[in-house]
């Protein structure tokens, strides 16, 4: 089978890369040292060709390769190539392309057939950078010579030696490149071909230019071809539109978004099916299924594909792990309609049967975008004819992607547009390079401002990595076993801190505690009171259990959400090739009782000191009291299916009614009294007011500047203050409705103030964390004894502002302006 007769815009792309090559192989035939090579090499000997998915860019690389490197014209090279795919799964697919496509070029097999004997120009060893230049078992089989084989580097150093130039294609293989140094390594001083072709649909300028530097290019050269070129050919399709669902805030967590894409997605291909019948177009389409990289993704996936109707026979799988069906097969098997595939798979496949295609899983990152349209952007060459001549209608023209995640449409819509931006181009030779004739010998040179040396100076390329000392990872290896107080040279604020309860009346464990040579003690100012109040919840949950059960708000909505079925969504359709093509529809998403009951049962496991199954009783039977007073029948199946439906939709009903009874049934207790002493290095900041009279060692930036006010004080106002450190024996605690305990950060005597026998507790916060569910239960907690602690945040000034909860919004925000001056009344 021989090449199809390419399109105009692929004949001239072929003949742009090819008028550079054969310039450079001029170059390189007039002056025969390494320099010179290089030379020539680095300036014309390097090209990357862009086009999107589908408008043919293996058909272009494979006619450079086989056009190259055919024995009927001078201008062109004996070469052997090197191809690189972007991973393993794709090696077989371009074997079997070039195979198919090109008389001229002829597949060797680099595991066994490692000979120079019989080796002719055309030949193409297709491999991986992994199977080439990594540290594992194959690679050193390759890198290695046998009885009948020559080690991979010996068989390029003879090939040269017979007089081949060595080429490499580069199938979307540069994004990885510079990630493993063996890989630049390889390239640099094993494989140093002499033309190097990049073909790509996603053209990072990053890795693009980290290629250039780290295989030491001067000058690279770009052909790029527009979308609209491969549209107007027939080749790929018109469009692909995007679709996306959108939820009300309130309803979000009641809608199963993975399985209405697919069953969206589904209902799809079916038309598709149909309308490919109702043309007379014997083919049947293909669904792609992308799911994340967990371990579960694909049975999950199979298990609700089941429960649309989907024949197990129709599906096919892959994944690295997991290679049940071969990717080649199944492109061509009409036997399966729906092919799933982890998200490492996406990179290059050929599935011109694909119209439409799910995607489980993010694609918010452009490049991968970029390859998620690749994979449907296709149009199978039983429908090439119909597409140029228009006969098709709408529906088939366009691709259709369905997303579990409305936010990763805009990874596909930026994918759009980076497509739309490639306009076609040709590249010209680089005059960078000439021949001269230097004291006898023919050399290249490189110019500079078209002026030649009249000294020789070889060309060489840059070093890589370039020669710099990254100071960070040198630190981090530095310290690697370092304990953190010596990388830091701070200490904690209280040192050798006991890890168990201290009973009452028994010697602090600190008070025999050796001193740390250069260390200095400071001890607790004498006449303060050292020992404070905390709390608990008490050891017997059963009474807690019945004041939830009693107190959760079980309202008419809240009620009503136990019957709901579905839910109303926004279906958002786009072109991603098209701005301004968004269209906005109304459907119903059909609930996922297993998603709702996985959710319900995390608001079960919430509580921490609540056993799940307890707590799953006490509400049933609540429950089943509000059927009872509404006059409802039904069963415990529909009772408990109805539970679980309103934990899913009010997943905070537990943990307000919680709040509540943790706050009537939780215990005071003395802590233990304050260490004696704090041990700190020579030389720490002294404080005014702190109870040790230094400045404590661990605050954050916000919590020592809160210090720093507080010893500013000149009013009177504060008498002491102490940091009250989380979870030790002596710490203050707040009872959480998680059952887990809250630590204010400061404990500040006040003069004047009456709650709490005069203490206030403080807590510091970031902005960037007032709203964090954490955050919302503290500002609610209340000490039984010291009251609601006050609760600061720096402004975009830094000034402390007070915090206040509003119930409306249900959220944090700054409330006023905190002075010292009124402690005793916060």
């Amino acid at each position: 089978m021989s090449a199809p007769a390419p399109k105009g815009y692929q004949r001239e792309a072929v003949n742009n890369a090819l008028e550079i090559f054969r310039y450079a192989e001029g170059q390189l035939r007039q002056a025969l040292d390494d320099a010179s090579n290089a030379a020539a090499t680095a300036f014309n000997g390097c090209l990357l060709l862009e086009a999107p998915t589908g408008s043919g860019k293996t058909l272009m690389a494979g006619m450079i390769a086989e056009a190259f490197a055919a024995p009927d014209r001078d201008s062109n090279a004996q070469i052997v190539w090197f191809w690189f795919t972007p991973f393993a799964g794709l090696v077989e697919q371009a074997k079997g392309a070039i195979k198919s496509t090109f008389v001229g070029l002829r597949v060797r097999d680099l595991q066994g057939d490692r000979k120079t004997r019989g080796t002719k120009s055309g030949d193409v060893y297709v491999t991986t950078w992994a199977s080439v230049a990594a540290s594992n078992k194959d690679t050193r089989k390759v890198r290695t010579g046998g009885e009948f084989n020559l080690s991979l580097d010996d068989l390029i150093a003879e090939l040269r030696a017979d007089g081949f130039r060595i080429g490499a294609v580069v199938d979307e293989a540069h994004h990885s490149f510079t990630k493993a140094a063996e890989t630049v390594r390889f390239y640099r001083e094993t494989l140093k071909p002499d033309f190097t072709l990049m073909i790509t649909a996603t053209p990072d300028d990053q890795d693009v230019d980290k290629f250039k530097k780290a295989a030491g290019i001067g000058h690279l050269h770009r052909i790029r071809v527009s979308r609209k070129e491969a549209v107007d050919a027939g080749l790929i399709k018109d469009g692909i539109k995007s679709i996306a669902y959108l939820a009300a805030d309130d309803q979000k967590e009641l809608v199963d978004f993975a399985a209405t894409a697919l069953a969206d997605g589904w209902g799809m291909h079916n038309v598709i099916k149909q309308g490919l019948q109702a043309a007379g177009i014997g083919l049947v389409p293909l669904m792609l299924v992308q799911v994340a990289n967990s371990n579960t993704a694909v049975d999950e996936a199979r298990a609700r594909l089941a429960a649309l109707g989907v024949p197990d026979s129709k599906i096919a799988w892959y994944t690295a792990d997991d290679p049940n069906d071969d990717l080649l097969a199944v492109a061509i098997d009409e036997k399966k309609e729906v092919l799933i595939f982890k998200v490492a798979v996406a990179l290059g496949f050929d599935a011109p049967r694909a119209f439409t295609l799910v995607s489980m899983r993010g694609a918010k990152d452009t490049d991968f975008g970029i390859q998620v349209v690749g994979r449907i952007l296709r149009v199978h060459s039983r429908l090439q004819g119909l597409t140029l001549e228009k006969k098709l209608p709408e529906l088939l023209r366009c691709g259709y992607v369905f997303l579990a995640d409305s936010a990763n449409q805009s990874g596909l819509v930026h994918a759009g547009e980076k497509i739309n931006a490639i306009q076609s181009e040709l590249s010209q030779v680089c005059p960078f390079t000439m021949v001269v004739k230097v004291a006898g010998r023919n050399e290249i040179q490189v110019t500079h401002n078209g002026q030649t040396q009249l000294l020789t100076v070889p060309y060489a390329p840059p070093a890589w990595p370039a020669p710099n000392v990254n100071m960070a990872t040198e630190s981090v290896h530095i310290f690697a076993n370092t304990p953190s107080w010596q990388q830091t040279g701070i200490l904690t604020n209280l040192v050798l801190l006991p890890t168990e309860p201290v009973q009452q009346g028994i010697d602090h464990p600190r008070a025999n505690t050796p001193l740390i040579t250069g260390n200095k003690r400071h001890v607790l100012r004498t006449g303060l009171q050292n020992t404070y109040r905390s709390e608990r919840l008490p050891l017997s949950t059963a009474d807690l259990l019945t004041c939830i059960s009693a107190n959760i708000a079980i309202d008419d909505k809240v009620f009503n959400a136990g019957f709901r079925q579905s839910v109303k969504v926004t279906r958002q359709t786009v072109d991603v090739f098209v701005e301004g093509s968004e269209v906005s529809e109304s459907m119903q998403a059909r609930l996922s009782d297993a998603e709702i009951a996985r959710r319900a049962q995390s608001v079960m496991f919430d509580a921490d000191y609540l056993d799940p199954r307890d707590l799953h009783d006490a509400l049933l039977a609540r429950l089943k009291t509000e059927y009872v007073h509404r006059g409802i029948d039904t069963n415990d199946a529909g009772i408990e299916l109805a539970l679980n439906r309103i934990m899913a939709a009010y997943p905070r009903l537990v943990r307000m009614a919680a709040r509540t009874c943790a706050a009537k049934f939780k215990e005071i207790f003395d802590a233990a009294p304050l260490p004696e002493f704090v041990e700190l290095p020579a030389g720490v900041k002294k404080s005014r007011l702190n109870i040790y009279g230094v400045m404590p060692q661990d605050l954050n930036g916000p919590e020592r500047a809160f210090a720093e006010l507080l010893d500013a004080d000149t009013s009177g106002t504060i008498e002491y203050w102490f940091r009250n450190e989380p979870r030790k024996p002596w710490s203050i605690g707040i009872v959480m409705p998680s059952g887990d305990r809250y630590f204010p950060d400061f404990a500040i005597k006040v003069m004047g103030r009456t709650v709490g026998g005069g203490l206030l507790l403080v807590e510091t916060k970031g902005n960037h964390i007032l709203n964090g569910d954490d955050t919302l239960d503290k500002i609610l907690a209340e000490h039984k004894v010291y009251g609601v602690p006050l609760m600061l945040v720096q402004d975009a000034g830094g000034r402390f502002m007070t915090v206040k909860y509003f119930p409306h919004t249900g959220r944090n925000e700054e409330d006023q302006i905190f002075r010292v001056e009124n402690l005793a009344g916060y």
